[in-house]
């Protein structure tokens, strides 16, 4: 069972492919995260490619958990955010305050000063620009549509996706629910109505996303799907579907589609259609069925990236400090950690450049391979590193070096950052 709360690190990314139904994502998207495989996987990527091609909006979405230090391993879904708000993206960032005092009993006045001071400074720093950051507990959206999310799912559901017991706490037990609604939110009809949206989380957070993505469904009218090659339209509901039946026709004939209604099976088989064709027909259909239902919303898309592995192996941990480095650390801690830290060559000088190291399972080496958006230049550190010319000193210190003039840089940008807070924290909605 993959956990969201779980300290363990996962490595056999195929195996997680195969077991739970993630995608590959395919060359379209030119980043380095991508052009690396740093993101391995994805849910309903393809919805993105669309809105990117069709230059139509979508959205952004990624939350933090104020409980720590911001270290380089979390730093990879803003690197994304950005990337995709350089595409055009309506950003939106979750504080997940209520979340991490259920889990792990930080005040909100702490999680407050930490999100701020830890995060969100640097987020600024790194490029991000103006977005809509908030805190759950300050968030009215959230916070309604978290308890209207509960009617559609029960304990045995939560129990089964994430391992919950009876004696769980209920904020333990509603954390998911308000995670599904910090990103569904983003949807609602006063925010933009629906839109793709696309969550970059790590592959520990895959059972959120695949509550969510449900849940977004559950509360559709029309459902798209691909039947023998066609695209069908089934209606949700007991009702008499007539009316809704006649205005998804009457959109669909509008964009050139020709249209077969079965009033009694209460569906419309699009006769001209192909599965390409389902992203289109799906989002037009949201926008228009957002008119008589405020939860229209669109599957959230997600891609899934590799977890860096800490620097004395296994997963970063705040609670192992020297497996991390914190963007707020001094340039010499972040030296003296990375002079510490375990890699993946050998023995001796002699051994290393006979049969060279393997930077497969080097944590120093992902230090290049996660932050450096050279490619050439991270090949380069490969090739030499498996042909016995690179050492591990030399390579330690050159990556301290790069990594402390990241530091540098985010520090002299703090204050003019901390300065430019107003426009992008927005206050209680109500």
């Amino acid at each position: 069972m993959i956990n969201p709360w779980s300290s363990a690190q996962y490595f056999d990314y195929e195996k997680l492919i195969k077991e739970f139904g993630i995608q590959k994502p395919n060359n379209y998207f030119n980043f380095f995260m991508f052009r690396r495989h740093l993101v391995f996987g994805e849910r309903g990527l393809e919805y993105i490619e669309y809105a990117v091609k069709n230059k139509i909006k979508f959205n952004a979405m990624t939350g933090l958990m104020p409980s720590g230090q911001m270290h380089l391993g979390n730093k990879l879904s803003i690197d994304q955010i950005i990337y995709f708000q350089s595409l055009g993206a309506d950003v939106y960032i979750a504080v997940a305050d209520l979340e991490s005092y259920a889990t792990r009993g930080i005040s909100l006045e702490k999680a407050h000063e930490t999100a701020v001071n830890e995060y969100i400074a640097n987020y600024i720093s790194m490029g991000l620009k103006p977005c809509k950051i908030y805190f759950q507990s300050e968030n009215f959206d959230t916070e309604n549509l978290s308890y209207i999310l509960s009617n559609e799912t029960n304990m045995n559901e939560l129990k089964a996706i994430y391992g919950l017991t009876d004696s769980s706490s209920m904020l333990h037990v509603n954390s998911p629910l308000i995670q599904a609604a910090d990103v569904l939110h983003t949807q609602l009809n006063h925010l933009g109505g629906p839109r793709a949206t696309i969550v970059p989380v790590g592959v520990d957070q895959d059972p959120h996303i695949r509550l969510m993505r449900d849940l977004a469904k559950r509360f559709r009218i029309y459902n798209v799907k691909i039947e023998d090659g066609k695209i069908s339209v089934y209606i949700k509901g007991s009702d008499d579907p007539k009316n809704k039946i006649d205005m998804a026709i009457k959109l669909l004939s509008g964009h050139g589609y020709e249209c077969n209604a079965n009033y009694e099976y209460r569906a419309i088989y699009v006769k001209n259609s192909s599965p390409e064709d389902k992203i289109k027909i799906d989002i037009d259909l949201a926008v228009e069925e957002s008119k008589i239902n405020d939860f229209a919303f669109i599957e959230p898309s997600a891609t899934f990236q590799k977890l860096e592995t800490g620097l004395k192996g296994g997963k970063m941990s705040s609670s192992v400090p020297d497996s991390l480095i914190s963007l707020n650390d001094s340039e010499s801690e972040a030296t003296r950690k990375i002079k510490h830290a375990v890699t993946g060559g050998k023995q001796t000088v002699e051994e290393q450049k006979k049969y060279g190291g393997n930077p497969d399972i080097c944590p120093v080496y992902e230090l290049y391979k996660y932050h450096n958006s050279d490619d050439k230049y991270v090949q380069r550190v490969y090739d030499e590193c498996k042909g016995g010319v690179r050492m591990c000193g030399s390579c330690k210190t050159e990556a301290a070096e790069n990594i402390s003039a990241m530091l540098k840089m985010l520090g002299e940008k703090k204050d003019e950052s901390l300065g430019k807070l107003d426009n992008y924290l927005i206050k209680r909605s109500s």
